[in-house]
This record gives C-alpha cells, structure tokens and sequence, in this order.
C-alpha cells in the first residue's frame, strides 16, 4: 500500500535557554517539517516504507491533519500503542515532537525527536530541530555537558551526511531541492560549529560558520557564534569579530527576535572595550544589516591609552589594562614578568570598589563576586571562590574593601582580573547582612487613627 501521508509543517517559540557568552537567548521558532512530496522522495531509504493496512493509513492521517497539539499527542500516542510494527513510528514522534513544540514543551519536543531517531536515525526532521534546539538548550554547568555535546555533535554531523546522500527527484526543481536542502544544512553546520566554540576550536567554528552563512545569511545566531569565535580566538580579530557580533544584532532587530537586548548588550560591551566608547557603535549595526561580510578596508580604531586620573590605584589599574591589550611580547612579559622581574600573575591587588553582582562559586559555600573598580556599571574585577559565607548577603552598589591574588585575566568582552583566592573586608560583609538583616524585618503595622470627635 503506497499512499502518501501528509505531515504537517509547524514553527512554535519554545523554552529558554543559555548564550554561549552568558546571555540568556530564549529559543526562537523552530524551522518547519520538510515540504512532504520532497521528503518522501528525497529521504534515504534502504527500503521504502509501506502501510500494513488502510486503518493505520487512516490513523496517521487523523494525527497530522489535527491542528490541536494535545490531541495530536493523543492520537500519535495512540497509534505508537497500537501500531507496533509500523514503518511509520519516526513519523508519530516527528508529530509528537511539532506538537510540543507549539504547546512551548522544549524538554518534551526533544525526547520525541530522540525516539523518532530510535525508529530511523536517519529522519531529517528529527536531526534537524534537535541541531536547531541544541544551542538554546545547552549549559555548560550541567553534570553531563560533555556527553550533551558529544551526542549534538554527532547528530548534526549525521545530518550532513544524510543530506550528502540525497538525490533530487526527477520531477523536483532545483530551486525546491535547495530550499530544502540548505536551511538544514546551515542547521547542522551551526550545531558542528557551536559544540566547536563550547571547546574553543574557534578556527573550526569560523569554517563551519561561513559555510552556514552561504546557506543562511539571515540567522542572527550563527553570526552572534561567528563574532565570538574571531572575538575569543588568540590573538583576538576585533574587527572581524564586532562586524559579525553587529550583523546578529541587526538581524535580530529586524526579526524582533526576544534576544535582540541580550546581543546587543554584548556587542556593545565588545566595541565599547575595544574601541574606548560607543562613538559610531549604531554606525556599524546599520552597514552590517546591509552586508553579510566586513568591507576589504574594514577597522575599528583601537582605544587610546587611558589618562592619567591621580588616583593611584585607578591609574595603576589602567596600566596594566593598556599594557595587556597591546598583546604579543609585551602582554606576556607584562603578565608573566622578564629577566627575573615578576609580572602581574600571582601580585596581591587591594583596592575599594562596588559590587556589580553576586553569584554562588564553582564549590559549594563559595561565593563569586564581581566589583567595579575603575568605572561603574562594568565590573573589572572578579573576587572567584570566595569562602565567607555572608557574601550572600552583598547586593549591586554595595562599597566593599578587597584584597586577592591576581590568577587571571580576560581582554573580551571587557578587560576582568581575577582574584584567587580573594576576600571581602569583614566590616563590609558584617554592614551588608546588617542591611539586609533590617530589610527582613516585619514592619510594623500602622495603628488605625481614633473616630473624629462628634
């Protein structure tokens, strides 16, 4: 029995999920199910799929005709049950996967696909979304992320083969078969490139990248990925990777994509540290909406040095900022010092600042405590693991003392020391958790004034 089943295409905003640079990026709509005469031709099949009976026909045409996503569930649920041996269960899940996408269940969608590839590890629809879902899904801090991005990497480059392997049908034009073929394949090379930048191989991600943008040059991730993997490279590539970083602001701007303030952010981060303020930031969103690739003459000047500001621990600071960025010889032997001399790495740094954030360290009981020193609103210091338990108790804009061991730095997005170990000085902890301690307390409720006198 060879009747064609029609499954229907869907596209859902579902879950959030976690920005390679730390930003929060909620997961965008979903790409469709492939056009289904295509795919019933086009997939790879070592042999072709057949109905065992009119009735399970039917049964599958109910579900993907069904606009409902929980009676879908139902009804592709059901004929799992009652179909056991159907050569069409990866198509159930697939409907069970758009299904809950629509109804906003990530977690479940992405169960459905794994079951779908379970029955045919070569559906198309399944690799696809769960290489789509991937990047938005994905922390780092879980316990498994390792095996998260193993499995990723496998599946997408699964994907490219299977598509690899495709044949165009005689009566399919090649303009059909590309609209097909390459939004998956940029799909899948996305993933292969974003598990690359999870394990900075930013050289492989790059590759990967511009053979997505060919495919797809409209997707604001792939070019939010590019510009980090040019950012974080060594040395770093400033130029090519603020084009890029503004490209996927501007895309996302135009799709208003709810990730659109988080990219931005980090893009301005990003431009305003390398070139020293936000003097013609929005120039280059603009010409990069407008072209995929930088012009041959693209540059963003790099900041002067900074002035001399006459206080001596702001100004000791800068220094060592400006001497780390020129990179090369005099960034190494600045950090790690030169002919017997020591570099910054393992000097003791004390200074006052003010508390930007407060988050729970890499062990339990500690504490990571970002301050800003030299200029406010952008934390430049990091007090990592710290072990004083009433850290808890800091909020932004609190005025802490600090002393560390210089361990770390970074130059991107913005230029951080860290301090390992470090300490928070004990009168500035005792006076926050005395803050927050008053802020607990009950108010005291408001007496009812007495009857006005008759």
């Amino acid at each position: 029995m060879r009747m064609t089943i029609r499954i229907l295409s869907f596209a859902a905003a579902v879950g959030l999920a976690q920005f390679v640079a730390s930003a929060p990026l909620a997961l965008a709509a979903a790409p469709a199910t492939s056009a289904p005469a295509l795919r019933a031709a086009a997939e790879p099949q070592a042999k072709a799929p057949q109905w065992k009976s009119r009735e399970e026909y039917d049964a599958f045409q109910a579900m993907s005709v069904e606009k409902d996503p929980n009676k879908r569930i139902a009804l592709a649920q059901a004929i799992l049950q009652k179909y056991t041996t159907s050569d069409f269960k990866d198509a159930a899940y697939v409907g069970m996967m758009g299904a809950y996408q629509q109804l906003g269940d990530s977690a479940k969608a992405i169960d459905a696909a794994h079951h779908a590839l379970e029955a045919n590890p070569d559906n198309l629809d399944a690799l696809t979304y769960l290489s789509f879902a991937f990047p938005y899904t994905f922390s780092s801090k879980s316990a498994d992320a390792e095996s998260q991005l193993s499995r990723a990497d496998s599946d997408a480059k699964h994907g490219l083969e299977v598509l690899q392997k495709l044949q165009k049908p005689a009566n399919v034009t090649d303009e059909q078969f590309n609209t097909y073929v390459k939004p998956k394949r940029s799909t899948f090379n996305t993933a292969v490139a974003f598990v690359a930048v999870q394990r900075k191989d930013y050289a492989a991600a790059i590759v990967l990248l511009k053979a997505a943008a060919d495919d797809n040059p409209n997707d604001s991730l792939l070019f939010s990925l590019m510009g980090q993997s040019y950012l974080y490279s060594k040395p770093p590539d400033y130029d090519n990777a603020i084009w890029y970083l503004a490209r996927s602001v501007a895309l996302a701007q135009a799709a208003q994509s709810p990730n659109a303030s988080a990219l931005l952010k980090f893009y301005g981060q990003v431009y305003v540290n390398r070139h020293g303020s936000d003097a013609g930031e929005n120039d280059i969103v603009t010409q990069a909406a407008a072209s995929v690739n930088p012009p041959a003459d693209f540059k963003v000047a790099p900041a002067p040095k900074h002035a001399a500001t006459g206080n001596a621990t702001i100004d000791a600071f800068y220094s060592w900022e400006d001497t780390l960025k020129s990179g090369g010889d005099t960034e190494k032997q600045e950090w790690e010092g030169v002919s017997g001399q020591p570099g910054l790495k393992g000097q003791v740094f004390e200074a006052p600042g003010v508390v930007d954030s407060v988050e729970k360290g890499s062990d339990s009981n500690t504490y990571l405590v970002r301050i800003d020193v030299a200029k406010e609103g952008t934390y430049n210091i990091e007090v990592k693991d710290s072990t004083q338990a009433d850290a808890k108790y800091l909020s932004k804009g609190d005025a802490v003392r600090f002393k560390g061991t210089i361990s770390a730095y970074t130059l991107t997005p913005s230029f951080v020391l860290s301090l390992d170990p470090g300490t928070i000085n004990q009168e500035d902890l005792d006076s926050a958790k005395a803050k927050q301690q008053e802020k607990a307390k009950p108010k005291p409720r408001k007496r009812p004034a007495p009857p006005a006198a008759p």
